[in-house]
C-alpha cells in the first residue's frame, strides 16, 4: 500500500492560525495544539494526542446494501487499509490499563485513486461541543506553573459551567477497559452527509462493533496486565486470524442534532450494515509501520459524502495538521 503525509504538511502551512467561533479570541488550530502541549508535555516526533499507538493493515468489504445508499466508491468494492490503534491523550508513556479513550484511524484506498479517512473514538461523544470550550477545557487542566500540577478546582469550575463537557466524562467514567483493540467498539462522533442513490443528501453517522464482542476487563485481570499489554495482545490476536468489525450507518430524522458532538443520536434510528473491515496484518514490535507517516484527517471523504457544519470537525485537519508540521521538524 502506497500513501504519503505531503498533503497533511501542505495543510499545516494554511492551517496555523485558523478560527473558529467568529469571535475574539476565538480557538485557532494551533492554540488547540499548544493546549494539548500545554497539558501533556511535548514530545519530539510524536502527535499532539493519541500519541501511543500502533499501526496495523487490513481490508474495507462492504456490503451489497451499501451499494443500494449511494454510488460512493467507498461502497463500490473492496479496499485495502492502513489502520492506526491509539489511547486519547499526548502522552505517548500512557498506561493500557488506563481508563483512557481508544481511538481508531483509517485510511481506505479506493479504486481510482480516492481515499477516505475515518478518525474513531471508543465513545459515542466528544469533549466539548465547540472549539473554544474545547480549548477552555484543555487550558484549565493544564499544570499551574507555580506548582506544576494541575488545579482539579479550575477543571471542575470549568465543566460546571460549560455542562457539554460532562457527557463525555460521564461516559468515560462507565465505559469498561476493553480487553482488547479488537474487543472495542469505536464511533464516528461527527455528522456526515451521505448523497444518496437519488442524489438526496441525508445525515448520517458511522459505528463500528467488534465482532469478537465488547469485551471489559475486571479489577483483577487488570492487576496481571502490564502496562502496555495492547499492542502484543492485537499481534497475538492477529496471527491466528483477521480482527473484525461490523461497519453500522446511522440514519439521522428530523431534529437530529447535527452540529454537536457532544448528542448523541436515539437508538431508535434507522442503521444498515454497510461494510465489514478485517485488520489482518499488526507492526512488528519495533517497527513503526505504514500509519506513523500519515496524517488521517475526518474530512478526508470519498465522493459521495460530504462534512457537516460541526465545528469540531471543521477545525480537527487544522489542527491534525499543526501537530503533523511539528512532528516532522
Amino acid at each position: 500500500m502506497r500513501h504519503t503525509g505531503g498533503l497533511g504538511f501542505a495543510l499545516a502551512l494554511l492551517a496555523l492560525s485558523v478560527p473558529v467561533g467568529g469571535t475574539a479570541g476565538a480557538a485557532t488550530a494551533e492554540a488547540l495544539v499548544d493546549a494539548l502541549n500545554a497539558v501533556f508535555g511535548k514530545h519530539k516526533g510524536m502527535r499532539a494526542s493519541h500519541a501511543k499507538g500502533l499501526c496495523a493493515e487490513g481490508r474495507w468489504i462492504p456490503t451489497a446494501e451499501a451499494r443500494t445508499l449511494s454510488k460512493s466508491p467507498l461502497f463500490a468494492a473492496e479496499a485495502p487499509v492502513i489502520a492506526r490503534f491509539s489511547l486519547a491523550g499526548g502522552n505517548p508513556n500512557v498506561s493500557d490499563k488506563s481508563r483512557t479513550p481508544r481511538g481508531l484511524a483509517l485510511r481506505i484506498a479506493l479504486a481510482g485513486g480516492e481515499e477516505h479517512d475515518f478518525v474513531l473514538l471508543s465513545t459515542p461523544v466528544f469533549q466539548a461541543k465547540d472549539p473554544d470550550t474545547f480549548l477552555g477545557l484543555l487550558r484549565a487542566r493544564a499544570p499551574d506553573p507555580a506548582t506544576g500540577k494541575p488545579d482539579p478546582e479550575k477543571a471542575k469550575a470549568f465543566m460546571e459551567a460549560h455542562p457539554d463537557t460532562k457527557v463525555f466524562a460521564a461516559y468515560v467514567a462507565k465505559m469498561p477497559i476493553t480487553a482488547s483493540y479488537a474487543t472495542t467498539a469505536y464511533w464516528g462522533v461527527h455528522t456526515f452527509w451521505l448523497v444518496d442513490a437519488k442524489g438526496e443528501k441525508k445525515p448520517v453517522r458511522w459505528s463500528f462493533e467488534p465482532q469478537a464482542g465488547v469485551v471489559g476487563l475486571s479489577e483483577e485481570e487488570l492487576k496481571q496486565k502490564g502496562d502496555d499489554f495492547l499492542a502484543a495482545e492485537l499481534r497475538e490476536r492477529v496471527a491466528k486470524g483477521a480482527a473484525a468489525w461490523t461497519v453500522t450507518l446511522h440514519l439521522g430524522q428530523p431534529g437530529d442534532p447535527l452540529d454537536d458532538p457532544t448528542k448523541t443520536w436515539p437508538e431508535d434510528r434507522p442503521r444498515v450494515t454497510v461494510a465489514r473491515l478485517e485488520i489482518t496484518e499488526v507492526a512488528k514490535e519495533g517497527e513503526k509501520g505504514a500509519c506513523d507517516p500519515l496524517m488521517f484527517a475526518p474530512d478526508k471523504l470519498a465522493s459521495g459524502f460530504e462534512p457537516s457544519s460541526d465545528p469540531i470537525l471543521n477545525i480537527r485537519t487544522a489542527a491534525y495538521a499543526v501537530s503533523f508540521a511539528r512532528r516532522m521538524e
